[in-house]
Order: structure tokens, then sequence, then C-alpha cells
């Protein structure tokens, strides 16, 4: 994959312009689409009231349709980029989110609510795949990491935004009219770059070789954690701290702002630490172990206090190895890095598939303390499970070109 300037002509943007153009585009991009993965956990309480529905089937709607259609996203976003173009490929995808929301925030029924977090899913996975493909070629690592601390930032004004107008008692559907708007505020900027990214496509085999391969197994875990976990959070932080811990939903709703606001920043930070040359071990390995420190914290202790130290905790452990894993993914097939970047993208958003309606669950059966407990323990094996860097190269053998 590579990025192409080529000279000015007459009517072209500078460089510098340019360059700035795409740095916002990329940040935006995140911002708007991930906006969609946080919007539900503050209205957890109005859509079980408005529609009759419990718990558990909030977490399926929030949760399992929107990250399998964010799945599906991620899987067939490399596709289709290769047919229609990267830049092509995002404006999808931010259409996409906008009109997902706005059928969400339109709804009658459950039925139209479930199409509009399918469309906003899979909006999501296009944007998991192809931000960081486009970052990449037009920034280095540094703008990878500009593009994950983009992402969580919007899962933070996703929440913080509508724990706000929740506590104002403004109705839930005027935040999903908020959503639609902030999913399509990167298309100006989209759909005005002149920087071509070329696809080579007609790559094939890195599927089947990928998942015997140990290294990729152990990688994968780390996407778990980094992904599935803090997307799982992003359901239930301010239903448990609020209800099961007393808080208000406003400071819930803050905590959660801050905690993915404040991963945002260590996104960006780690990085640097990655262009820099601190160690794979130190970010993928030993990081995510403050997360789990955070986990468990606020299992044990949901007062104010605990649960503002556990925040910034678990923004550090989620946030500081996603650059340098997303880099080591693009490693593993150099001929089309969007491959690996997608099945392990894939790979590590599947599990809150599952993992937010059982949460929701078991919070319904007042047990919510286990449960954070066991999210904390995943994400200390995978942290362990990566201190020792990814070193593989996959190479396909010739009898899997299928794939």
């Amino acid at each position: 994959m590579d990025a192409h300037a080529g000279n000015v002509r007459p009517g072209e943007t500078p460089a510098r312009a340019r360059d700035l153009q795409g740095a916002i585009a990329i940040f935006l991009l995140g911002v708007g689409l991930a906006w969609s993965a946080g919007n539900v956990g503050p209205v957890v309480g109005e859509l079980r009231d408005e529609f009759g529905i419990s718990l558990t089937a909030v977490g399926v709607l929030s949760g399992t349709l929107f990250y399998s259609a964010m799945v599906a996203g991620i899987g067939i976003a490399p596709r289709v980029a290769e047919r229609i173009g990267l830049i092509h490929g995002m404006l999808l995808a931010c259409a996409l989110g906008g009109v997902g929301c706005l059928i969400f925030a339109l709804s009658p029924n459950v039925a139209l609510l479930a199409l509009g977090r399918v469309l906003a899913g899979v909006a999501l996975g296009f944007a998991g795949v192809l931000g960081p493909v486009f970052a990449r070629a037009t920034g280095g690592v540094a703008r990878v990491g500009i593009f994950g601390g983009s992402f969580q930032l919007g899962i933070a004004g996703g929440l913080g935004v509508g724990s706000v107008l929740a506590d104002g008692g403004v109705d839930w559907r005027v935040g999903f009219v908020v959503s639609a708007v902030v999913a399509i505020a990167a298309i100006p900027f989209l759909w005005t770059e002149n920087v071509a990214v070329e696809l080579q496509g007609g790559q094939r085999g890195f599927v089947r070789a990928a998942i015997r391969d140990p290294a990729v197994i152990r990688l994968s875990l780390l996407f778990m954690a980094m992904f599935a976990v803090p997307l799982t959070l992003g359901a239930w932080f301010v239903h448990y701290v609020s209800e099961d811990g007393g808080l208000r939903v406003a400071l819930a709703g803050g905590l959660a702002f801050v905690l993915f606001g404040v991963s945002a920043l260590m996104r960006e930070v780690g990085g640097k630490l990655a262009g820099r040359g601190v160690s794979a071990a130190l970010l993928t390995g030993v990081m995510p172990w403050l997360a789990a420190v955070g986990l468990a914290a606020i299992a044990i202790d949901r007062s104010p206090g605990v649960v503002s130290v556990a925040v910034v905790l678990m923004a550090c452990g989620f946030a500081l190895p996603y650059a340098r894993m997303m880099i080591e993914a693009q490693r593993l097939f150099p001929p089309e890095p969007a491959q690996p970047t997608a099945l392990l993208t894939m790979a590590g958003s599947a599990v809150a598939i599952g993992a937010i309606p059982v949460l929701g669950a078991v919070l319904n059966e007042g047990e919510g303390e286990l449960g954070f407990l066991v999210l904390a323990a995943f994400v200390a094996i995978a942290g362990f499970a990566n201190l020792r860097p990814v070193d593989t190269e996959i190479v396909p053998r010739p009898e899997q070109d299928a794939l």
C-alpha cells in the first residue's frame, strides 16, 4: 500500500494543507463512527421502559446486533475498498453511520431500532479497518495513534453527551440525532481528499495460514482484550456504577467520558512511544495489566474515588498498546495489510457480540462484581501472552490461494 502525493498542480491543495486535511478527515472518521459504540449506554433505562424490554434484550440490541454488524463490516471492508477505493469506502461508512443513527432516532418500534444499529455497526466496521490503513499510509505510526485516539474519543462523546442529555431530562432521541450529525462530519474532508492510497488487491491465502500460527493467536487475544472489553464497558459502565454503585448518571457519564477521553490521548501517546522505539513487550505485554487492575478495582469498590482512579488505569491500559499492536498486525502480511488488520479487529470485536448481553444478564442477577473480575482476568492473561513481541510474517502456500 502506497501513498502518492505527487506534484502540486494548479488548483491542488498544497502539501501542508493536504496533510492537515487528511489528519482532520481521519480524526472525524474515528470520532463520528465510534460515537455509536457509546450512545446507547446512557439511555439503557429509557429504552427498557419505552419499549418494554429487559436489560438482556437491550444488551442484544446495543451489543449483539451492533457488533455482529461491525464484524460483518470488518470482513467485507477490504474487498469493498479494493473495488471502489479506500476514500470511497470511508465515505460509504460515514453515510451508513449517519443513516443508521437517524433511523434509530426516529424508530417507533424495536425492529427499526435493530436496523439502525445494524447500519451503524457496519459503518464502524469499515472505519475500524480502513481508518488505520489510511492513517499509516498518509502519516505513519503516529497518525495511527491519532486515529485510535479519535476512535476512543468518539465512544467518550457518545457516553458523555448522552449522559448529560439523559440527566437533563432530554428525550433520548435527541442524542441519536446528534449521533447522526457527528457520523457524517468527516464527509467534506474525505470528499476533497486528493492523496491516493492504492490497494494492491489479488492477495489471498492469509486467513488459512494465519489461524494456525501461534503468534497470530497471541496477538488476537490482545485485540480481544483491547477492543471487546472496552466496547463492553461502553455498553454497561454508566449503568453499573450508577445503579449498582449509587453514582448519579451525570457523574457516571462524566467518568465514562474520562475513561474514553483519556484513552484517546493515551492512544496517541502510545503511537509516539512506539515510533520512538519503546519495546513492544512493554506496550503490548505490561500495559494491559493496568486495565486489569482498574477492572478488578471497580468490581470490589464502586465509590467515586476508587472508580476515578480505576478509570485512569483502564484508560492507560486499554490505549497504550493500540498503535503498536496495529502495526504488528499489518506486518503479518505486508502485501495487503488491510487483511490482517481486518482479521484481528474482527476477532477482537466479535467477543463483544456475546459479552455485552451476557454481562447484562449477569447485572440483572446482581452479580456484576463477578462479571468485572472475569473481564480483569482475561485482560491480564492477554497481556501476559504478549510479553514477547510478534515477529512473524505470514507467507501463504500456493494451495491456500482460495482464501
